[in-house]
């Protein structure tokens, strides 16, 4: 896959996920996600758009790990899942799933780009991630544990309760079945928003050449664009030039702005294009996005 390209794609082409910018948070997220898929994936386009589209989802669209209701720290979750809990009434899910449990006496509610919820999932997947979750939770805020994880999981269904994979929603021939397949992380939750997601990404794979990649490909330097280059905090922004011919992180308040306008309709979405392509707009820092712009991080089956 010519990650330059998917890129653009993701940018520019029809039905665009992220609009004119991306953030050099999203950017590593999503590298995060594509070297798990080359790792421990199935090679398939439409598993890698579904996990894509699922990360995009849960995780706010920051495309990193994060903690139920973005929280910043264990306790400030724990909080937050308690508060959710009051409202939702006895016997909800996170009034179970947040409480301390088990041997190591933790928490165990979501976490990671899928929001890993109950302790038997942790206790589930720890074998996958090759540390113990139930013990530490906190790992799967690890990315490349946290990548491993989305993709397996989809991979086999071991949050789906008919215990299918992607695979059997999302054939490699014939009609995807957008609604079940929302089925192997979180019942049919926002199952029309993740489909919107999946569509725009598999584009953008498709676009791209396929997924083809390997874990040889993958470590050829040729093969595969370098890392965007950081500002030093102590020295000029300068653009960020490795992944995209013109790709460069923008502030805070335009990244903010821009994706607004991209969920707008498509003559105010051509103008967050006509903004990002001014002169002066963008800088090379990451922008750090701590308001969330989707339904995400919130309590679930996985």
């Amino acid at each position: 896959m010519d990650r330059k390209v998917f890129y653009q794609r993701l940018r520019h082409g029809d039905g665009a996920v992220f609009g004119a910018v991306l953030t050099q948070q999203q950017v590593d997220g999503i590298e995060g996600i594509l070297d798990a898929m080359a790792a421990v994936g199935d090679g398939r386009a439409k598993t890698l758009a579904y996990a894509l589209a699922t990360a995009w989802h849960e995780t706010g669209r920051r495309m990193v790990p994060v903690r139920e209701g973005f929280a910043r720290s264990d306790q400030e979750a724990i909080k937050a899942v308690a508060s959710l809990a009051r409202r939702l009434g006895p016997g909800s899910a996170p009034e179970r799933y947040g409480k301390p449990v088990g041997p190591y006496g933790k928490c165990y509610y979501g976490r990671g780009h899928v929001q890993l919820t109950w302790q038997r999932n942790y206790a589930a997947s720890s074998a996958d991630a090759g540390v113990d979750l139930e013990r530490d939770p906190d790992r799967m805020l690890d990315p490349v544990v946290s990548a491993r994880i989305l993709i397996l999981g989809l991979m086999d269904g071991r949050w789906n309760g008919c215990g299918k994979g992607i695979a059997h929603y999302l054939p490699r021939d014939g009609a995807d079945n957008l609604k079940d397949a929302r089925r192997t992380v979180n019942g049919t939750d926002r199952w029309d928003l993740v489909a919107g997601y999946y569509k725009a990404f598999l584009s953008a794979i498709q676009a791209a050449g396929g997924w083809q990649e390997t874990a040889l490909s993958r470590d050829d330097p040729d093969a595969r664009p370098r890392k965007h280059a950081t500002a030093d905090p102590a020295g000029p922004a300068t653009p960020a030039q490795d992944l995209a011919p013109t790709f460069a992180v923008a502030d805070e308040p335009v990244v903010r702005l821009l994706a607004w306008l991209n969920d707008c309709p498509g003559e105010i979405r051509a103008v967050g294009a006509w903004l990002a392509a001014m002169p002066g707009t963008c800088v090379a820092r990451e922008a750090a996005d701590d308001t969330p712009t989707d339904t995400s991080a919130s309590s679930g089956s996985r």
